[in-house]
């Protein structure tokens, strides 16, 4: 979304007024709305987007939702709603986001100190990484918890858990934009 908010040349609007961050951060949140109700959110959520979102907003309808077709119905989407929605994650409290992996690249990244290293110094920064994994692993088997995640992200993420148990009292750009103020895209 960041990279699409960059093509259409909106990032500084995006960093300097929280109002236009805020809409831009209700499409995102369409991935906590039920499957069964993305349509109808979408729809709502159209109608109160500001003009400068709605090319950023035909984008995501055409990759997560699928554009309309000529009889009423959907077209299949690139991306189908079952691999990106979060509703069902959410309330089952499992992981929403690949971070471990991504952590895991940064660290090997942060090893490397480069973009495009040699053969040997690639193996050598496995092997270093691998080590560090490996420690974690025996910390783990001794009986260490895991890194506890940091309270601000646990409470965003109890926040969020009352907004959807209470999405039956909220209309869906209610939903939207209580979700929205509860992360950044960054």
């Amino acid at each position: 979304m960041k990279t699409k908010l960059a093509g259409e040349g909106l990032t500084a609007q995006y960093n300097n007024d929280a109002d236009f961050a805020l809409a831009a951060r209700k499409i995102v949140a369409l991935a906590f709305v039920p499957i069964d109700n993305l349509d109808d959110a979408f729809e709502e959520l159209s109608e109160s987007t500001p003009v400068e979102l709605e090319p950023i907003l035909h984008w995501f309808e055409n990759n997560y939702i699928g554009r309309p077709n000529r009889r009423g119905k959907r077209r299949e989407p690139t991306f189908p709603s079952e691999l990106w929605t979060v509703f069902e994650r959410t309330l089952n409290g499992d992981a929403r986001t690949n971070n471990i992996v991504e952590a895991a690249h940064r660290a090997l990244q942060a090893e490397m100190g480069m973009d495009h290293p040699t053969l040997w110094k690639f193996i050598d920064s496995l092997k270093k990484v691998q080590s560090g994994r490996d420690q974690t692993f025996e910390e783990y088997i001794r009986g260490d918890g895991p890194i506890p995640k940091r309270r601000k992200y646990i409470q965003a993420d109890n926040r969020i858990l009352n907004i959807l148990q209470d999405r039956n009292n909220r209309t869906h750009n209610e939903l939207l934009q209580g979700i929205a103020h509860n992360f950044l895209m960054n």
